[in-house]
């Protein structure tokens, strides 16, 4: 008697299907009969064969992600302190990926991280890049024979007009000409980008700072979020050529 096809069996046909296959009948004669294929009829008679390895293959999966708890626990520290706090190398950074990765270590001995858990707890609190602004013109500095190219200064004449009053004004005259450019083309774009910035500033200060908001387990965060799909489905992996 064939079973009617459902899209989810229950405990009772699965318990029956695995009898049945552990008793010699074939996987795809029972798999005709449930409406299932022959690979999920393997999948129970392996599952029984072997209950353990499948537990630590789910332990496994598991041990890459982190818990609620774990997630805020996380973000606390990062929030609340720096690389030297926890004896870390410090970098011009105040995060980095090596840190965070380093810090994982620390905090959950136990579990191996994946680089996608790792990146979303990060992105908050990784420094952004700043756009690119020609900064002022600095004066030039005294003419020494040390600043001379090696090369140049095997020959006497250049080293004796370099180190002469004359190059020296010659190069405070180029230096006033750059100031007066630089004054005419992007003073007022400097002086407006200094008042956003003290705004800014005066808003982000401690007393008013709240904690980055904490992604939930799984949630697509940067440049992911903005893809198709559910924001908590997992990032597509490209195949290997």
């Amino acid at each position: 008697m064939n079973h009617p096809v459902t899209h989810r069996l229950n405990q009772e046909q699965r318990d029956e299907m695995t009898r049945r296959v552990l008793a010699g009948e074939t996987a795809t004669a029972i798999g005709k009969e449930f409406g299932v294929t022959r690979a999920y009829v393997a999948l129970l008679k392996a599952q029984a064969l072997d209950p353990e390895r499948f537990v630590r293959k789910q332990e496994a999966k598991l041990s890459r992600k982190l818990t609620a708890t774990e997630l805020q626990k996380f973000h606390e520290v990062l929030a609340g302190s720096t690389p030297e706090d926890h004896d870390l190398v410090p970098t011009s950074q105040r995060w980095s990926f090596e840190h965070g990765r380093q810090l994982a270590k620390k905090l959950f001995p136990h579990k191996r991280l994946s680089v996608r858990v790792i990146k979303e707890c990060l992105t908050p609190y990784l420094p952004r890049r700043q756009d690119f602004r020609f900064t002022r013109p600095q004066p030039p500095k005294p003419h020494h024979i040390n600043q001379i190219d090696p090369e140049l200064a095997k020959d006497p004449g250049y080293v004796a007009y370099y180190l002469s009053p004359i190059c020296e004004q010659i190069a405070w005259r180029e230096y006033e000409w750059a100031v007066a450019d630089w004054d005419a083309r992007f003073a007022a774009a400097e002086e407006q980008h200094e008042a956003e910035l003290a705004k800014t500033r005066q808003a982000e200060s401690p007393a008013s700072v709240p904690a980055p908001p904490m992604p939930a387990p799984g949630q697509r965060i940067g440049k992911h979020a903005q893809s198709k799909g559910s924001p908590f489905t997992p990032p597509k992996r490209r195949k290997k050529r």
